[in-house]
């Protein structure tokens, strides 16, 4: 296979630009159409004009930031890893950043699509659940070498670790289908999760209950479900939760935090008072800021230290504006040396302090309720984890954690 060295950036099915390799760099320039009815796709960091644009850091291999949002991390990544290598005889470091936008084609998370597209071969519409967790799990044991097709496809778009595919999901049952070619009536697109290796078995119920919470906490939510499936003479609970990326055909634009501020989502290099910066300037709406500052109280009281950059968006309409997205990959975890990954006034474990400090900065002045009302909403996890039908030990050991944070974050 010949690298590709020139892509045909499109926003759901409309030209923008073209993303090239020239001079040991990688260029985009707008359309001189898209100028004329478009939007800046990632302001402060793309120019909207028709100049020839570098990438302003080398963070992601020379790559735009609001390109490189296309491409997976984790799961999906590790899935292009194989078809390049099954397909091509490549390995990982020689496919370029262009070759993997073309495998992504018209599949990315948001409405960004590139051109020419690496063919992909045709699959069964129907989805066998039990067949995809199965092949996933010998995937990440290492004992299969191939990747089911159904499995590539779907499993190629979406970001994070844990094992997921992109899917039509009826909207009065449970009944799936690909949903690569025209969405069915009576259908819509979710992301449905797997287990990873070193998560526990309720796994899915746990991220039930975390939305669940979420929601009681004033958070936006996407819609979501848990799925039934048996496998291996077993039964596992899967979460599904509906993409904020899709509404029926259409496609919104999407900006992850990481790839706005260029930003490696794998160390710990942000703040809080990066977000809510963020969500300033792109918004300029107070009440978007207080959705962040809810956001970042809601991860610290519920201990969702798993917080990186990718797991912060923003949502851009057709007519250029800007909000933050839904919340999504809310679940407990403990992050690196259990500290929250995106800091908080400079901490990895703050205090209600320095809640205060970041809203005297953004001038949030009723930050004390959303602080309460998001520890309130917290408390409830015994109930909801009940519900959920959490194990017992799963329940207890949050449980435990949710209570020492309880403890530091209310009034003194």
């Amino acid at each position: 296979m010949k690298s590709i060295t020139e892509l045909e950036v499109s926003f759901a099915g409309e030209p923008a630009g073209i993303l090239s390799w020239r001079n040991r760099h990688y260029w985009f320039q707008y359309n001189a159409s898209w100028l004329e009815r478009g939007f800046d796709l990632a302001p402060r960091f793309l120019n909207f004009d028709s100049q020839p644009q570098l990438a302003p850091q080398p963070t992601f291999k020379g790559l735009h930031g609001v390109f490189y949002d296309s491409l997976p991390d984790g799961w999906g990544m590790l899935l292009m890893d194989r078809f390049f290598k099954k397909q091509f005889n490549l390995d990982a470091h020689e496919i370029t950043p262009l070759d993997r936008l073309s495998y992504m084609g018209k599949r990315a998370m948001g409405a960004l699509e590139y051109e020419p597209v690496i063919t992909d071969d045709s699959i069964s519409e129907q989805i066998n659940f039990g067949a995809l967790i199965e092949n996933a799990e010998k995937i990440l044991s290492g004992k299969s070498a191939t990747v089911l097709n159904q499995l590539r496809i779907l499993g190629g778009s979406p970001a994070g670790a844990r094992p997921k595919v992109t899917v039509a999901l009826a909207d009065s049952s449970d009944e799936c289908v690909a949903g690569i070619s025209q969405l069915p009536t009576g259908f819509s697109h979710y992301l449905v999760k797997f287990r990873g290796q070193i998560d526990p078995k309720d796994i899915g119920r746990i991220e039930k209950a975390y939305a669940e919470l979420a929601v009681m906490a004033g958070l936006e939510m996407p819609p979501n479900r848990l799925i039934t499936v048996n496998h291996h003479r077993e039964r596992d609970v899967l979460f599904a939760v509906k993409r904020f990326d899709r509404s029926g055909k259409h496609k919104f634009h999407m900006l992850t935090l990481a790839g706005f501020l260029y930003a490696d989502y794998r160390m710990p290099s942000l703040d809080y008072q990066t977000l809510l910066g963020a969500t300033a300037m792109l918004t300029k709406d107070m009440r978007e800021i207080k959705r962040a500052f809810r956001l970042m109280a809601f991860n610290v009281a519920a201990h969702n230290k798993d917080d990186h950059g990718k797991n912060f968006a923003f949502i851009c309409n057709r007519q250029g504006e800007w909000r933050l997205s839904p919340a999504f990959d809310l679940t407990f975890s403990q992050g690196i040396n259990n500290e929250h990954t995106t800091a908080i006034n400079g901490t990895g474990n703050p205090s209600r302090r320095d809640f205060a400090t970041l809203a005297a900065t953004y001038k949030i002045n009723d930050w004390e309720t959303i602080v309460d009302e998001v520890i309130q909403a917290v408390a409830e996890w015994p109930t909801v984890a009940a519900h959920y039908k959490v194990a017992k030990r799963s329940a207890a050991m949050i449980s435990n954690a949710l209570q020492g944070i309880e403890r530091k974050l209310r009034k003194t």
